[in-house]
């Protein structure tokens, strides 16, 4: 590796590689199918500086995965928690275009275990406000932890018609530890397109 440069484990190919800052959604993310493509995103960044503060490249095993999901949490300072129903989210071209709530094909139990999930990583990491977490499903069920925004996130507008509490109001009260409310959605399934 280039000097500066940490590597925490093996590179396996192919790779993703987006900058430590303002990669995500479909920009200045790089894909490398082998050790060859290696200097592509350094090359395209014209540099590892943003002002005084280093940039850097972060590799991610691409993962093979059926389809997106997306748990927004959200927890307040004396240990509250709520969990929006699962939702399923459309991408493309990176872009989040669509969400789905609660994820088609998914059983109450399996929503209720990564509600779960995405509340013990909200706790353990003593997140006030909302917390978005994206995940991939792959074909068995499992799923990897793609990307934690710690934030009202895209993902999560459909809350502003289609749920009893927006995310938005949802973060106002976890700031002022006030009680959260209902995480419920007001329709069987509630369709967004972002």
């Amino acid at each position: 590796p280039a000097a500066g440069v940490a590597v925490p484990g093996p590179i396996r190919w192919p790779a993703r590689a987006p900058p430590s800052r303002g990669g995500s959604d479909g920009k200045r993310v790089w894909k490398g199918a082998g050790p060859d493509d290696v200097a592509t995103p350094f090359q395209a960044m014209g540099g590892l500086a943003d002002g005084h503060q280093p940039i850097r490249i972060i590799a991610e095993e691409l993962v093979d995965f059926t389809r997106e999901l997306s748990a927004i949490v959200v927890r307040s300072p004396s240990g509250q928690g709520v969990a929006y129903p699962i939702s399923e989210t459309i991408q493309r071209d990176g872009i989040c275009v669509e969400t789905i709530t609660p994820a088609p094909r998914m059983s109450e139990t399996r929503q209720a275990e990564i509600q779960a999930m995405a509340l013990d990583i909200a706790g353990r990491l003593g997140v006030v406000g909302v917390l978005a977490v994206e995940l991939m499903e792959r074909a068995d069920g499992s799923v990897v932890v793609n990307e934690l925004a710690m934030r009202p996130h895209n993902t999560g507008h459909w809350t502003i018609d289609g749920a009893a509490t927006s995310q938005f109001d949802y973060h106002l009260r976890a700031e002022l530890d006030l009680p959260l409310g209902d995480p419920s959605h007001t329709a069987t399934r509630v369709v967004m397109h972002n």
